[in-house]
Formats: C-alpha cells, structure tokens, sequence
C-alpha cells in the first residue's frame, strides 16, 4: 500500500486516530467532524489496511491487517500495526500504545516528537501524524504545535480550505493538551526518566520502575538524546 501524504484515504484515517481530539464549543469530536466534511475511505480500502472483520464486525483471528515499517535511526524503528478499531504502536519490539479500545496514548513529549522526526528524509512521509497521538503537549508549546499541525495538515492530500484547516488544527491540539493543566505535566523520577499522572500511558507514575526504565529508554533512542 501507499502509505504517504499525497493518500487521501491514509491522510484521513490518520487524522480519525485521536481519540480526545475535539471543539468543546461545539461539542464536536473530531471523527464526527471528518465524516461530515469528507468521503469517509471505502469498506474494501479499510480491509486491505487493517484487516478483515467477520458478520459482527470483529476481527478474524489471525489479523490480517497491514503494519506501516519506519526506521527512525539505526537504533530504532517504528512498527505501527493497522487494525480494525485502533492503531498498534511499537518501537522495536517494545509497546508503547493503542488508539482505541482501552486507549493507550499520552506518551511522548512535543520535544521528544521533534527530535525524533527531525532527521526524517522521507517523502510526503505520515511519521508526524502517525506519532501525534501519542504527544503530550502543555499551554506553553501550543503556538509552535498548532503551527506545525497546520503546516503538516497543507502538505497531505487533503486540499483543505481555510476554516477545515483552522478547525482540524484546533481539534488536533486538544488531543494533545488538555484543559486541566495538571494533566500535561511530565514529572523527572531520579534514575527513571519522565513520567505522567495521565492513566492512559505507558508513562504512568504508578507503573513499576523496571517498566517506566524500559519505556524511557527506547525513547531516549527514539529522539537521540
């Protein structure tokens, strides 16, 4: 399959992967938004990314559904596994999310994301948008985050005027900062690295010390620090 930004079904199944993204105004969930505003990716286009679903709509077993490959640097890659209801995260063979079920997201600092996608060459490459969900972001950051969400949205197949630009910018940046401030505070644990109070993370202070060592340390490859 092809996999990059100038593939409109791919540009907007990534961009339903956010699952707090919303307009709280409007009370408006950003996948709602998008099947409202766009051609939603046919059925026979979904099965070939995330695999076939039986007459209830579960996944057959075994998963036949697509894994998009990434080298990040030579000491990591990224293996993103597509299925039916969410996307499947792993750096190397070490978890580090999902976007649906029992989600699993809030893992990355917007500085960690940066460093991370700094050295990709790739063309029209979906690294950004496939590794947002999983950024935590905080007040402070928001006008470089929205900057750069928007610069990214413009380069994909999607051909947005100026107010679904805006809008989907402003939905995104919710997913990743939330109203409560508390909750977008990374928190130094001495010889451990960066934890959350944020339950749904791989990150969470409460996980064990071998855990949040183990999580800290493929990231750190990740971005090269």
């Amino acid at each position: 399959m092809k996999l990059n930004l100038s593939n409109q079904d791919f540009c907007i199944y990534l961009i339903t992967q956010f699952p707090f993204a919303a307009d709280e105004e409007k009370e408006t969930m950003l996948s709602d938004y998008m099947m409202a505003h766009f051609k939603m990716p046919s059925k026979e286009w979904l099965e070939e990314l995330s695999g076939q679903t039986d007459e209830n709509g579960g996944e057959l077993d075994p998963w036949n559904g697509y894994t998009y490959v990434h080298e990040v640097n030579d000491k990591v890659t990224l293996f993103a596994e597509f299925h039916a209801y969410n996307t499947v995260y792993f750096f190397n063979d070490i978890y580090l999310g999902n976007s649906g079920g029992h989600v699993h997201l809030s893992l990355l600092t917007w500085t960690e994301l940066k460093e991370i996608i700094e050295n990709d060459r790739t063309e029209l490459s979906p690294l950004f948008l496939l590794l947002l969900p999983l950024v935590i972001g905080n007040d402070s950051e928001r006008t470089g985050i929205e900057a750069k969400i928007s610069a990214v949205l413009q380069q994909t197949a999607l051909d947005l005027n100026e107010t679904q630009l805006g809008e989907i910018t402003k939905m995104l940046s919710s997913h990743l900062i939330f109203g409560d401030s508390r909750k977008n505070i990374f928190t130094p644990k001495e010889n451990i690295g960066l934890t959350t109070s944020r339950n749904h993370s791989e990150r969470n202070e409460q996980h064990s010390d071998e855990e949040l060592k183990q999580i800290n340390e493929i990231i750190s490859l990740a971005s090269g620090v």
